[in-house]
């Protein structure tokens, strides 16, 4: 037998309100509505699914059988029509983000998970690796969008928009014994680490500026290299901000104000039509707050 979807939405109704006329005002119907549906479920399966009380419905062994087989395949059938209306409104089955190692914050946390929320039935892949990597995977086809350091230049067959700012401050291991009062020479000679992406686009020379100086393409990595006293870098605010408040790193410049200010760029295959979820992480990315 094939039991009808408002046939079982008035069992599990009436279930749970132990009654048909609570069932009845939670459905939005008439009480002889669900009493017939029940009715008609209960001659369609052949099975006495409730013992008729004077004032209320008690479920059977064999209801509370049914009860949960009847739940899983609402469930099954909202999931349906939620798939229903994703195509409807041009959501596609998959979606890869590549987001930059040392861009990963609790904002972008929560506004995937938000796109998770908004659209169960897409797939979902969440990649991270450096700036030219990802670069690298937008004019492959690997993935639909990106978020990524500012890098000026972007090949031809790309879009992009730009997203949020942020601040540049200079930090140095809490071991070494620099002079109080701020004087950059004293670190023209000690270790810097920098990003390679800026070597790779040609900006080295804008960041670099001790003698000696070592790449690395993760922000965090080089974070962690200052903590442990390998060298002193040029990093965003908000990567070592915690670093900072901890005291495990130190800040070396005069004020607290950000030395200087980078920023972020979306980009994706122009190629590409822009679907209902790759528009909503533009516009939640782009929602994010300047980090000065």
């Amino acid at each position: 037998m094939a039991a009808s979807l408002d046939q079982l939405r008035a069992f599990v109704a009436t279930a749970d309100n132990k009654g048909m006329a609570q069932a009845a005002r939670q459905l939005g119907k008439h009480v002889s509505t669900v009493r017939e549906q029940i009715n008609n479920l209960e001659i369609d399966t052949g099975l006495d699914l409730f013992i008729r009380h004077a004032r209320s419905l008690e479920v059977t062994p064999q209801g509370e059988q049914l009860y949960k087989s009847a739940i899983a395949m609402l469930k099954e059938a909202a999931l349906f029509d939620a798939n229903v209306d994703s195509i409807l409104q041009g959501v596609p089955d998959k979606l890869t983000i590549a987001i930059d190692s040392g861009l990963i914050d609790t904002e972008l946390d929560m506004l995937i998970a938000k796109l998770v929320t908004n659209y169960p039935h897409m797939s979902l892949k969440i990649l991270t690796n450096d700036t030219m990597q990802i670069k690298s995977w937008l004019t492959s086809g690997v993935v639909d969008i990106g978020l990524l350091y500012n890098t000026v230049y972007l090949q031809d067959e790309l879009a992009s928009e730009t997203a949020y700012s942020f601040g540049v401050c200079r930090i140095t291991p809490t071991q070494w014994q620099l002079p109080k009062e701020i004087n950059e020479d004293a670190l023209k000679d000690q270790l810097q680490l920098s990003l390679s992406f800026l070597s790779d686009i040609g900006m080295r020379d804008a960041d670099v500026t001790s003698h000696r100086y070592m790449l690395c393409n993760n922000s965090t990595q080089i974070l962690n290299l200052v903590k442990a006293g390998v060298g002193w870098a040029y990093l965003p605010r908000f990567v070592c901000i915690k670093s900072l408040e901890n005291k495990e790193v130190n800040l070396y410049q005069a004020n607290d104000d950000a030395i200087s200010n980078w920023a972020t760029n979306l980009v994706w295959p122009k190629e590409k039509a822009l679907n209902p979820a790759m528009q909503m992480f533009i516009q939640g990315v782009r929602g994010f707050k300047n980090r000065n």
